[in-house]
């Protein structure tokens, strides 16, 4: 596990070999092991190693027979034991047994086409020393992430934003089509990112760069294929086989390897195959919160006593949040990040860090195999759209949200969801998806926006285009699931895995990304994802024979915190002195007087966290408050 980064700039206007240098720096925490860089007076790449596999002479960058080629990688190749046998009896030589190598050679025998051949998680850069051509890619679902700056000739790359910025090429100006994206959906949708002019390769995407100018072409498409043939037995069995051989291979590593343990479905089955891939007791880790409302970890418990784990809890402090907390998720998220839970995230994978290098995780089995209540709900909106005409729908959420004014309203989170439910009901069929639980929705985009912003709706660079048409999904609900898949799971869940693991140094890999795994949950009918309103259906009968009855039994928390309950003093004063300060640049870009309302709501409701108006509240003042002091800590203008 790396980071890597480049530059391809004017040697004449640009030290370029001391400014990827400065880069390479700022990745040290995702290689702390070793470091590498290659120069020719435009061209400069470097890496930095975290040693997991060939720890001895793994070191990059690594070249070919005739030196022709050099390649850079960040991630681990699963299946590259069977390439490397494939390419020995091709006549290739090899000089180590890492992954990295592989690589290599195979774009020697397939080029561009390289991806379509790899099992696991990368982001990897194949310069041509001859023409000073590069070749970029980046894994299927986005595990590893990289960014990019172009313009007039020049390129800049990094596996980070802190470190892309490095370049001064580079501009700090805020991306006005990204910001209500981040403001309704919690994420900057891929290509965006809040920064104008800088990229992100999307999942499942090449670049390629020659004679000043950058091709991007897919090389992947999640697509589903269901086979309406299977019956629960064998679907089952599949799934189990597929997640079987996904951990088998991911086991492989030259360092201690554990598993995160939540207690939930994904997790448990991922240890469970785990565990019965191993002769020894492997060590599980679980996070443990004080808010009894929070904590898993009882059942965590109870799943590692089943399967025998070498089981560990760790105490995420409630303290509340310090300048300190809010600045690490800022620096090595590099833009806004809604979701909170990358704190403890954080925390457990320190200290998971103290006794492994490499930890096995269930994320992805959401996604995968239709685990959120949110598909089960933007179906039941649908069934309600059918019942009358959009503009009766429209009716009834303009009563509702008249009603919501009134003094002394009982109930009003109830009110709010049915209201909700009928602005959903009123969109195009195609919109729908999109206005499911918003951080802000539309009504309150409009009060907190004092310029228009650009949202993309609509246009030919919409980021959620795609996914719009129902017709190019076989199902609604295999439409949802894309849209998960390919932002939210990359933008939002993988974000938090990947930056906060590899701030410690720990590697994390997710089986249920597996390729294997995702074209065995491809092939599940709806009827085998959902049944009778159970989510996940498949994979619960799938892990039923491996975990205890408790497992299934509990409702479905997710890896969340009570924001509420940390809001210290420390907090607050961050909220006045970055949010709400004259300078700010969330003063500057919203309504003063609707900014110190959202401000002052979510930091006065402390009442029960299950009320979703505390929950909106208390997550819109965090999203604005990562907002503010992003702007402030990079120096981001208009």
């Amino acid at each position: 596990m790396c980071g890597i980064c480049g530059a391809v700039l004017s040697p004449e206007a640009f030290d370029v070999e001391g400014i990827v240098r400065q880069m390479n720096a700022a990745l040290v925490h995702r290689g702390p092991d070793d470091s590498g860089q290659w120069d020719s007076g435009e061209v400069s790449v470097a890496m930095r190693r975290l040693s997991i596999i060939d720890l001895a002479g793994g070191h990059q960058p690594i070249f070919n027979e005739d030196a022709s080629r050099l390649i850079v990688m960040n991630g681990e190749i699963y299946n590259y034991r069977e390439l490397r046998e494939e390419l020995i009896g091709r006549g290739h030589r090899f000089r180590t047994r890492s992954d990295t190598e592989v690589v290599l050679h195979l774009f020697e025998e397939h080029g561009e086409q390289t991806p379509r051949y790899l099992q696991g998680m990368f982001v990897f850069c194949v310069v041509d020393t001859r023409d000073r051509s590069l070749f970029l890619a980046r894994d299927r679902f986005g595990e590893k992430p990289l960014f990019y700056w172009q313009d007039a000739g020049h390129l800049a790359f990094s596996s980070e934003l802190a470190s892309l910025l490095e370049c001064p090429a580079v501009p700090r100006a805020l991306c006005a089509e990204a910001l209500p994206h981040y403001l309704q959906q919690r994420l900057v949708p891929c290509p965006l990112t809040m920064f104008r002019d800088v990229h992100q390769l999307p999942p499942g995407h090449s670049l390629r760069w020659s004679e000043g100018q950058a091709d991007i072409r897919p090389y992947f498409h999640y697509r589903a294929c269901p086979d309406d043939s299977l019956d629960e037995r064998s679907a089952a069995d599949m799934v189990r086989t597929a997640l079987c051989a996904a951990v088998r291979r991911q086991r492989i590593s030259d360092v201690p390897v554990g598993a995160f343990l939540s207690g939930g479905i994904d997790s448990s089955t991922v240890v469970a195959a785990l565990q019965r891939e191993s002769t020894k007791k492997i060590p599980t880790f679980t996070a443990r919160f004080e808010n009894a409302a929070y904590d898993e970890s009882p059942i965590a418990r109870k799943v590692a006593e089943h399967l025998g784990t070498d089981h560990h809890e760790f105490v995420i402090p409630s303290r509340g949040f310090d300048e300190e907390d809010l600045l690490r998720v800022i620096r090595h998220a590099g833009q806004p990040f809604a979701d909170s839970s990358a704190i403890p995230t954080y925390y457990i994978s320190r200290q998971i860090r103290d006794a492994v290098t490499v930890c096995l995780s269930g994320d992805g089995g959401d996604e995968m195999f239709a685990g959120y209540t949110y598909f089960r709900d933007c179906l039941k909106v649908d069934e309600l759209a059918s019942w009358a005409p959009r503009a009766v729908f429209r009716g009834i959420g303009r009563l509702g949200r008249l009603a919501g004014r009134l003094p002394g309203l009982k109930h009003a989170s109830r009110l709010r969801q049915v209201v909700q439910a009928a602005d959903l009901a009123s969109r195009p069929y195609g919109d729908r998806f999109l206005g499911m639980a918003p951080l802000f929705d539309r009504f309150e985009l409009r009060k907190l926006l004092q310029h228009p912003q650009g949202n993309g709706s609509g246009q030919a660079d919409d980021p959620f285009g795609p996914y719009r048409d129902p017709a190019g999904f076989p199902t609604r609900l295999r439409q949802l699931m894309a849209l998960r898949v390919g932002f939210h799971l990359s933008e939002d869940m993988l974000v938090k895995v990947d930056r906060m693991s590899m701030a410690t140094s720990l590697e994390v890999r997710a089986p249920m990304l597996d390729v294997a795994v995702s074209e065995v949950a491809a092939r599940m009918p709806d009827r085998l994802l959902i049944r009778d309103g159970i989510t996940k259906f498949i994979l619960r009968e799938a892990a039923r024979p491996w975990l205890p009855d408790e497992v299934f039994s509990h409702p479905k928390w997710g890896f969340s915190i009570p924001l509420h309950d940390y809001q210290n003093e420390a907090y607050r004063r961050m909220c006045h002195d970055l949010v709400l300060s004259d300078t700010s640049l969330t003063c500057r870009l919203f309504s003063r007087r609707y900014l110190h309302r959202i401000v002052q709501r979510g930091l006065t409701r402390r009442r029960d966290a299950a009320d979703v108006s505390v929950f909106r509240a208390t997550h819109q003042v965090w999203a604005l408050l990562q907002l503010a002091a992003w702007a402030d800590h990079f120096g981001v203008t208009l």
